[in-house]
Formats: structure tokens, C-alpha cells, sequence
């Protein structure tokens, strides 16, 4: 980690645990600011910046609190709409992950997810359209569908679940019974504690591969800080992610946030968690930014190529990644069978443009690999 990354990580443990700041007199704060934008995390630990550096923090906080609001009135709007309908539903992420923060307008927002019931996707579609809500795009896995209103994103889930890791059960069953949540007189239904923290956590193994942030892994963490009480969290959570083939992961995220981001619980349940693999996650974590905007892979099309190649083969590589590089295979539905040859000339374009830049490297071969390895000790595929 560089001397502003490692700023950012004192923030955290002082924003929300209290740990008393220890920073050198020559920190550079325009790259600190710059780091926890592209985290995501400035308003989070944006009352902990020092006085004398902190307006342009203030600044973004307050637009990031706005848009909160802005969001929290139009996902009310939308439960509204979805209860007098009577369709069951629940808020994925987002606020059902703010409710674990202190301040939960401190948690940066970005577009709305919601799961509904089997059988009643086909009627949220049609009183979405009905409604004002602009449908934007489907992503092409009969997943998830994109909807705009009121400046906010809508992500309506005909089922959350992808390809790699089946919890859809734990889903339906967790909407059957849903709890009602409140943030600022905003109400929405949620999933149970177990099933909600479930979420959060394939949330972030789902997005590890392209890219995960910091944010992210404080929703988790702020997750499991909220049982103050162990045996509950090891007799009521613990048990759904082994079942979800989640446990080992669990585990060394927790041991990460131990060792690194403050988190004061004992949580002995993560001991065994290998302490190399957990830094390995916070170099990927600190390495990527929010949804990989700081993805090192945009650099290195041999490291990406070889990585993708050995977790998921050729042609799945190519596929899913021309249909997730270009916008046109996300509209067009019978331009999909094509994204595996776009996205071949793109990776060669790529390798082409890195070979020119001095950037391609033999190496990168062996690094993808070693990737792949480290997604073995996480325990996920």
C-alpha cells in the first residue's frame, strides 16, 4: 500500500471505531481525498479529516448525503407503489446495508435493488413502464433490468443469484419473511438479519473478480459488528453461509477487518483464516476501488486473459466479457452470440496497445494464474 492508502485505512478505524489518528506531518491529502472518492467512502470518514484539510471533504459529503435523501424518497415512492399492488419484495444492498451505519446517510448510495417474488416479475415490469419508470436495458441473464426515475436507478431482480453460486432459496424463503425497516421515516422491506448479511457477502464475492471496494466490504463488516452477541451470530448466520459454500470466505474477510480495518469483536469463529490470504484480499480490495475503478486488469489484457481463461475457460471468458465491454450487446438481445468475438479483437488490441507502451510482460502470464490460485484459498470459484 502507498502513504495514502494507508491514510484512508486510519480514517476507517477512526470513523467508525474511534482508534486515535496517527499520521505523519507530510501526508499528501489531495491524494487521500482523491483515493476515498474512487472507495467511495468520503462522507464516511470525512468528520475525522483534520479541520484545516477537510472543506472539499464537507463539500462532497453534503452532495453525497443530498443524493441519499434523493434515493431514500424515491425507493419510498416505489415500496409504496409495489405494497398498494401487493407484490412482495425486498431492498437488496443499498439502504438495507445503510441500517449497519451509525449515520446510515454516510454510506454512499448508488441505484436501487430489489428482489420480488416468484411469479410476480412479469407484473412489477408492466406497473413499472405504467408508472413513469424508463426501462434502460437488461443485462442479458434473464437477472437483473435496468429502470430509471426521478434521476434514480432502479435494478429490479427476477432473481439475484448468478451462475457461480445458486442462494436463490435462502432469498425466496427470506422474502416470505421479510422485515420492515426504517432510515429517516423511509420504510422498505428487507430480508432477515441472516439472509441480508448472506447478500452482502456473495455481493462481494460476486464482484471481487471485476473489481470490489472498500465500501463494500464495510457494509459486511458492519454487518457482522451488529451482533454484539457471538453465540447468536455463530448459531444463526454462520450456519447459512457454510451452507452457501461461503464460510471459508467469511472467514478471511472478517480476519481482514480485524487485523486491518479496527473491527473490535472477538469473532473467534475466524481464527483459522490463513493471515497471508487476508492480505492478499485488502492489496486486491485497496488495488481495485469502488467496482474495480482502479481495476490493474484494464492495464494488463495478459494477467485479465490468463486469469479469466483458467477460472472460467476460453470461450465463457470472451463471451461474458464482450457482452459486459459493449453496450450494444446489453440492447440487442441477437447480437449476443457475437460479444465472444468482440471481445477477442478487443483483448488483442489491448496486448497490442500494453506491447507498445512498454506495459506486456511475460509475467503477467504467471500473475493471472496466481490469481486464480488466490480465488481458490477464498474458497469461491
Amino acid at each position: 500500500m502507498n502513504s495514502s492508502e494507508l491514510v484512508i485505512i486510519q480514517l476507517i478505524k477512526s470513523a467508525l471505531f474511534g482508534f486515535p489518528l496517527d499520521l505523519q506531518s507530510d501526508v499528501d491529502w489531495d491524494a487521500v481525498f482523491t483515493e476515498a472518492k474512487m472507495q467511495t467512502i468520503v462522507p464516511l470518514v470525512s468528520d475525522v479529516v483534520p479541520a484545516e484539510y477537510s472543506a472539499q471533504w464537507k463539500s462532497t459529503t453534503l452532495k453525497e448525503q443530498a443524493n441519499f435523501i434523493r434515493i431514500m424518497y424515491e425507493q419510498t415512492k416505489m415500496a409504496e407503489l409495489l405494497k398498494k399492488h401487493h407484490i412482495p419484495f425486498v431492498i437488496l444492498k443499498g439502504a438495507a446495508a445503510a441500517v449497519y451505519y451509525s449515520t446510515p446517510m454516510n454510506r454512499a448510495m448508488g441505484d436501487v435493488d430489489l428482489l420480488v417474488a416468484p411469479g410476480y416479475f412479469d407484473d412489477t415490469f408492466s406497473l413499472f413502464k405504467e408508472n413513469g419508470y424508463e426501462f434502460i436495458h437488461d443485462f442479458g441473464d434473464d437477472r437483473d433490468y435496468k429502470f430509471k426515475k426521478g434521476g434514480v436507478l432502479f435494478e429490479l431482480h427476477k432473481r439475484y443469484s448468478d451462475a457461480s453460486y445458486d442462494i436463490e432459496e435462502y432469498l425466496i424463503e427470506g422474502i416470505k419473511n421479510a422485515k420492515t425497516v426504517q432510515i429517516y421515516g423511509n420504510s422498505f422491506y428487507a430480508l432477515p438479519e441472516p439472509v441480508n448479511g448472506l447478500v452482502l457477502l456473495d455481493h462481494i464475492r460476486h464482484h471481487l473478480y471485476g473489481g470490489i471496494g472498500i465500501r463494500q466490504i464495510i457494509d459486511f463488516m458492519l454487518f457482522v459488528n451488529s451482533f454484539k452477541d457471538e453465540s447468536e451470530f455463530e448459531n444463526e448466520v454462520l450456519p447459512l453461509f457454510k451452507k452457501a459454500g461461503l464460510f471459508t470466505f467469511a472467514c478471511v474477510i472478517v480476519k481482514m477487518c480485524k487485523m486491518y480495518f479496527g473491527l473490535p469483536l472477538n469473532v473467534s469463529w475466524c481464527d483459522g483464516a490463513d493471515e497471508k490470504t487476508a492480505e492478499q484480499l485488502l492489496s486486491t480490495v485497496i488495488t481495485n476501488g469502488n467496482f474495480g475503478v482502479k481495476n490493474p486488469y484494464v492495464y494488463r489484457p495478459v494477467q485479465s486473459l490468463s486469469m479469466d481463461v483458467k477460472k472460467n475457460g476460453i470461450f465463457k471468458t470472451l463471451q461474458r466479457a464482450g457482452e459486459e465491454n459493449c453496450v450494444a450487446f446489453k440492447k440487442h438481445k441477437f447480437l449476443r452470440p457475437f460479444a465472444w468475438i468482440y471481445q477477442l479483437f478487443r483483448y488483442i488490441t489491448k496486448g497490442i496497445s500494453a506491447l507498445f507502451h512498454g506495459d506486456l510482460k511475460s509475467s503477467d502470464v504467471s500473475i493471472g494464474s496466481q490469481k486464480a490460485d488466490f480465488f481458490e484459498r477464498l474458497g469461491i470459484q
